[in-house]
């Protein structure tokens, strides 16, 4: 992730004001959508956003199938069939065009790829406009959506069931009341939750050619003499058992470490983490040996979307592209 240590930031009130100045009518305000669809947002490609075809639901639902099982660990449980094509189409459904909610999400997710994702935004004067994490992100963009007044999103599956069978029957008064508040952030209250916008366009990327949406935010970035620093994206993995440590000692309170130790227990507990650390070691490794392929690929790769767009504004490729190809190993 890039480190922002040296660079002065943007507050919070700072960020809303230029986010009111570069959308003074909101996301989905006439003015954005004259420009993205001249024609009628029906008659425009990035209607098919929220609209795909069978084959394109069909499509990703593979994409998506085979993504999972890549991800899975050797000697894990083999997974469902892959979906059909008949099986798609005959759950699939297009509900009517509502072309000021599509475009306030739309804009809002290609808000998401442009902020977040590691890359970069700064002020004419070089402070970062830096929403936070990619999760914050996505709750920061929630919260100006709501704010603008606007269209409503769709109403959201209530996560109960999940999160029952996640933590069945909490009897630790901590843990019901982070089930409450997961509930809360994952529904809302009528209005946009971070989930509405986190990871940006990933999942519905394939069904238009965003580059106008990209190209209208960096035309109104340029216009505040902003500019953009990409970073090629990549996963991390991350060691939650600090996380756990901590909150184990919280609960813990002054009770003595040692009370109820046995030495068969804990030798075991070490195997387990020994046995934790190596997988670990082994999926890092992975994920590092995949981004070093996937900067490759760039060299004889169109760039994305995003880039495309933005040199298309600036006249000029951003910083931080084309990303490097080699790494150390």
């Amino acid at each position: 992730m890039a480190n922002h240590e040296d660079t002065p930031i943007l507050d919070s009130e700072g960020l809303k004001a230029e986010f009111a100045t570069l959308f003074p009518q909101g996301w989905h305000g006439p003015d954005v959508i004259a420009e993205l669809a001249p024609q009628g947002w029906a008659d425009s490609p990035l209607a098919r956003v929220y609209h795909p075809s069978v084959e394109q639901v069909y499509e990703e639902s593979v994409r998506m199938h085979r993504n999972l099982a890549a991800l899975s660990r050797p000697g894990a449980s083999p997974f469902q069939p892959e979906p059909t094509l008949e099986e798609i189409a005959a759950s699939h459904e297009n509900g009517p065009i509502d072309a000021e909610r599509e475009c306030l999400e739309l804009v809002g997710r290609c808000l998401w790829d442009v902020f977040s994702d590691n890359h970069e935004v700064f002020a004419d004067d070089g402070r970062l406009l830096d929403l936070g994490s990619m999760r914050a992100s996505g709750g920061f963009l929630a919260e100006v959506a709501n704010e603008q007044g606007g269209p409503k999103p769709l109403p959201k599956p209530d996560p109960s069931a999940l999160l029952d069978e996640l933590f069945p029957q909490p009897s630790d008064p901590a843990v019901a009341r982070l089930m409450a508040e997961m509930r809360q952030e994952m529904i809302g209250d009528g209005g946009y939750t971070y989930l509405d916008f986190y990871l940006g366009t990933g999942s519905i990327a394939n069904r238009a050619d965003l580059t106008p949406v990209y190209a209208m935010i960096f035309r109104r970035l340029q216009q505040r003499g902003m500019d953009w620093k990409y970073h090629f994206p990549r996963l991390y993995a991350v060691d939650f058992r600090p996380l756990k440590k901590m909150l184990d000692e919280e609960q813990r309170g002054d009770e003595p470490e040692w009370t109820g130790y046995d030495p068969a227990t804990a030798f075991e507990a070490e195997q387990v983490e020994q046995q934790r650390d190596a997988e670990l070691a082994e999926l890092r490794e992975s994920l590092d040996d995949g981004h070093r392929e996937a900067v490759e690929a760039t060299r004889d790769a169109e760039p994305p979307q995003i880039v495309r767009a933005y040199a298309a504004v600036y006249g000029r490729f951003p910083n931080g592209w084309p990303p490097e190809g080699r790494f150390p190993k």
